[in-house]
């Protein structure tokens, strides 16, 4: 049987990695999808693309390495659920961008935000993920890392909600 002290260190344990994964934030209001005219990492992204389908839109930081471990799972969640996925760099440089993308092996658009959305958004922390419905309005949004699992599950809610 653990000691008294070793239950308390289980249940912190346990109470900080459900806070990292499954945090949620207020969903923001209006057209999200629409609100994604950043600069890009390539071609400028065209948000009626985003349209016809879930969302899942993950903001990032090059320098946080919970970011750089959730992009490779938040783009699986997407491709298995038949979803678009686009990143947005809330801070950093380009070419730190760059490096992360291509660590990663990201797919979908990059864009970099001057903190018009990270102002618009509430935007404090990251990795910050909005999953928008069809529509290309948020219908959840998700703080810190993410199981396959809990993404795959807020897709299929906003695919339903749309």
């Amino acid at each position: 049987m653990p000691s008294p002290r070793r239950w308390t260190q289980l249940l912190f344990l346990a109470f900080a990695i459900s806070a990292c994964q499954r945090a949620a934030a207020p969903v923001p209001e209006g057209d999200v999808a629409g609100s994604l005219t950043l600069p890009a990492l390539g071609d400028p992204l065209d948000t009626d693309s985003l349209l016809g389908k879930p969302t899942l839109v993950v903001f990032v930081s090059p320098s946080c390495p919970h970011c750089i471990d959730e992009l490779p799972r938040a783009q699986a969640a997407a491709t298995t659920s038949g979803a678009n996925i686009v990143t947005v760099f809330v801070a950093g440089t380009r070419e730190e961008a760059v490096a992360v993308v291509e660590s990663a092996k990201f797919l979908g658009p990059v864009l970099f935000d001057d903190g018009t959305l990270r102002g618009r958004y509430g935007i404090t922390s990251v990795p910050y993920t909005l999953v928008l419905r069809p529509d290309g309005r948020a219908s959840t949004a998700l703080l810190g890392t993410q199981a396959p699992a809990t993404l795959q599950g807020a897709i299929a809610e906003a695919r339903h909600r749309g």
